[in-house]
């Protein structure tokens, strides 16, 4: 394990909150379901420095996976020193932070590792992507119409 690259200081924070019910046995993600109406994948932009808090309101441990990337535990230790973790494991009621940099584009699967929460809908997804600021309002009705199709889901 080497020192750590990016030492940029996060540029937003995203809060992710753990919840669920034992009873139901329901598990969401800052209130959602995977798939649910209502339901958001996490946006980073390309090469985003972000801190991701992990809020665990639920009487469970969840510990969280992120495909693709890796996060930096904030530990305490300098910058340079923290560790890089795929799995964070967050204890009932605590809250965790981690430090992200959005360097492998695509979409991710983000989800709990406990494989039953997951199923149970404890999973979102993480897309980092070049948003180009002129791109994102609307594209001209010339470029939409090009591909002749629509896709229904």
């Amino acid at each position: 394990m080497g020192t750590q690259d990016d030492l940029r200081p996060a540029e937003r924070e995203i809060v992710v909150k753990l919840g669920g019910t034992m009873e139901r046995f329901i598990w969401t993600l800052n209130g959602h379901k995977y798939g649910d109406p209502g339901f958001e994948p996490i946006k980073l932009s390309y090469g985003e420095r972000v801190r991701l808090i992990f809020k665990n309101e639920t009487m469970m441990a969840h510990p969280m996976h992120l495909h693709g990337m890796f996060v930096q535990l904030e530990n305490g230790q300098p910058g340079e020193k923290l560790p890089n973790k795929h799995t964070v494991n967050v204890a009932p009621g605590t809250e965790y932070s981690v430090l992200l940099t959005a360097d492998e584009p695509g979409e991710w699967a983000f989800h709990c590792h406990l494989l039953y929460h997951m199923s149970a809908g404890m999973m979102s997804s993480v897309v980092a992507a070049e948003y180009d600021e002129d791109d994102l309002p609307a594209a001209p009705p010339a470029q939409q119409e090009m591909g002749g199709h629509h896709e229904h889901h």
